[in-house]
Protein backbone atom coordinates (compact mmCIF):
# COMPACT_ATOMS: atom_id res chain seq x y z
CA UNK A 1 0.00 0.00 0.00
CA UNK A 2 1.49 3.81 -0.98
CA UNK A 3 0.46 6.79 0.26
CA UNK A 4 0.94 10.44 -1.21
CA UNK A 5 -0.72 13.82 -0.08
CA UNK A 6 -0.16 17.01 -1.65
CA UNK A 7 -1.52 20.83 -0.94
CA UNK A 8 -2.35 22.95 -4.27
CA UNK A 9 -2.92 26.63 -4.18
CA UNK A 10 -4.65 28.19 -6.79
CA UNK A 11 -5.40 31.73 -8.32
CA UNK A 12 -8.78 30.78 -9.13
CA UNK A 13 -11.78 31.17 -7.16
CA UNK A 14 -13.42 27.54 -5.30
CA UNK A 15 -16.18 27.56 -7.34
CA UNK A 16 -14.22 27.39 -11.16
CA UNK A 17 -11.40 24.71 -9.20
CA UNK A 18 -14.49 23.17 -8.10
CA UNK A 19 -16.35 22.68 -11.36
CA UNK A 20 -13.18 22.04 -13.41
CA UNK A 21 -12.35 18.95 -10.73
CA UNK A 22 -15.89 17.61 -10.58
CA UNK A 23 -16.18 17.80 -14.95
CA UNK A 24 -15.08 14.20 -14.97
CA UNK A 25 -15.11 13.86 -18.94
CA UNK A 26 -12.73 16.69 -19.18
CA UNK A 27 -10.33 15.53 -17.49
CA UNK A 28 -8.29 14.32 -20.41
CA UNK A 29 -7.73 18.26 -21.00
CA UNK A 30 -5.74 18.72 -17.75
CA UNK A 31 -4.18 15.47 -16.94
CA UNK A 32 -1.20 14.37 -18.67
CA UNK A 33 -1.78 11.05 -19.70
CA UNK A 34 -5.48 10.53 -19.67
CA UNK A 35 -6.24 10.02 -23.63
CA UNK A 36 -10.99 9.95 -22.89
CA UNK A 37 -12.76 9.84 -19.85
CA UNK A 38 -16.65 8.76 -20.14
CA UNK A 39 -19.39 8.92 -17.75
CA UNK A 40 -20.83 5.54 -16.94
CA UNK A 41 -23.72 5.97 -14.37
CA UNK A 42 -26.47 8.00 -15.45
CA UNK A 43 -25.90 10.13 -12.24
CA UNK A 44 -24.17 13.25 -13.79
CA UNK A 45 -22.57 14.80 -10.87
CA UNK A 46 -22.10 13.92 -6.85
CA UNK A 47 -21.95 10.96 -4.95
CA UNK A 48 -22.87 8.01 -7.27
CA UNK A 49 -21.38 9.69 -10.48
CA UNK A 50 -19.36 6.64 -12.19
CA UNK A 51 -16.88 7.34 -15.03
CA UNK A 52 -13.72 5.48 -17.00
CA UNK A 53 -10.64 6.84 -18.41
CA UNK A 54 -8.54 5.55 -20.67
CA UNK A 55 -4.70 6.37 -19.52
CA UNK A 56 -1.42 6.15 -20.93
CA UNK A 57 1.43 4.83 -18.87
CA UNK A 58 4.48 3.83 -21.11
CA UNK A 59 3.53 2.52 -24.30
CA UNK A 60 0.44 0.42 -22.21
CA UNK A 61 -3.06 2.08 -22.74
CA UNK A 62 -4.93 1.16 -19.73
CA UNK A 63 -8.67 2.02 -18.14
CA UNK A 64 -9.54 2.98 -15.15
CA UNK A 65 -13.09 2.73 -13.40
CA UNK A 66 -13.73 5.60 -10.93
CA UNK A 67 -16.21 6.44 -8.57
CA UNK A 68 -17.24 9.52 -6.06
CA UNK A 69 -18.19 7.43 -3.31
CA UNK A 70 -18.38 10.86 -1.07
CA UNK A 71 -19.53 14.49 -2.15
CA UNK A 72 -19.79 17.57 -0.51
CA UNK A 73 -20.08 20.37 -2.89
CA UNK A 74 -17.54 23.00 -3.22
CA UNK A 75 -15.81 20.91 -0.11
CA UNK A 76 -14.52 17.53 -0.65
CA UNK A 77 -14.56 14.25 -2.98
CA UNK A 78 -13.68 10.53 -2.28
CA UNK A 79 -12.93 8.58 -5.43
CA UNK A 80 -12.24 4.64 -5.56
CA UNK A 81 -10.42 4.00 -8.69
CA UNK A 82 -10.34 0.72 -9.95
CA UNK A 83 -6.95 -0.74 -11.36
CA UNK A 84 -5.59 -3.53 -13.55
CA UNK A 85 -4.98 -6.70 -12.10
CA UNK A 86 -7.00 -6.22 -8.49
CA UNK A 87 -5.21 -2.82 -7.51
CA UNK A 88 -7.39 0.05 -6.17
CA UNK A 89 -6.77 3.54 -5.53
CA UNK A 90 -8.69 5.85 -3.02
CA UNK A 91 -8.69 10.41 -3.78
CA UNK A 92 -9.39 12.06 -0.99
CA UNK A 93 -9.78 15.89 -2.39
CA UNK A 94 -10.58 18.47 0.23
CA UNK A 95 -11.29 22.04 -0.85
CA UNK A 96 -10.97 25.57 0.85
CA UNK A 97 -11.11 29.21 -0.38
CA UNK A 98 -8.17 31.26 0.35
CA UNK A 99 -7.53 35.29 0.21
CA UNK A 100 -6.33 34.52 -3.37
CA UNK A 101 -8.48 31.72 -4.60
CA UNK A 102 -8.37 27.65 -3.42
CA UNK A 103 -6.41 25.30 -1.79
CA UNK A 104 -6.99 21.75 -2.30
CA UNK A 105 -5.78 18.69 0.01
CA UNK A 106 -5.74 15.77 -2.25
CA UNK A 107 -4.47 12.73 -0.57
CA UNK A 108 -3.83 9.59 -2.43
CA UNK A 109 -3.89 5.68 -0.89
CA UNK A 110 -2.68 2.98 -3.07
CA UNK A 111 -2.81 -0.59 -3.54
CA UNK A 112 -1.18 -2.22 -6.90
CA UNK A 113 -2.80 -5.58 -6.40
CA UNK A 114 -0.82 -8.47 -8.60
CA UNK A 115 1.39 -6.14 -9.70
CA UNK A 116 2.34 -4.94 -6.20
CA UNK A 117 2.63 -8.43 -4.97
CA UNK A 118 5.11 -9.15 -8.00
CA UNK A 119 7.45 -6.10 -7.10
CA UNK A 120 7.42 -6.66 -3.04
CA UNK A 121 4.78 -3.77 -2.52
CA UNK A 122 3.60 -3.92 1.02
Amino acid sequence: MGQISKQILFAAPLEKVWKVWTDVEKTPEWVEGVTSSKIIRSAREGKGLAWNERCVFGKKEIQMDHQFVECVPMQKTVTETGLPMGGSMQTTAEFTPTAGGAQATIQVEWDLGIVGAMIGED
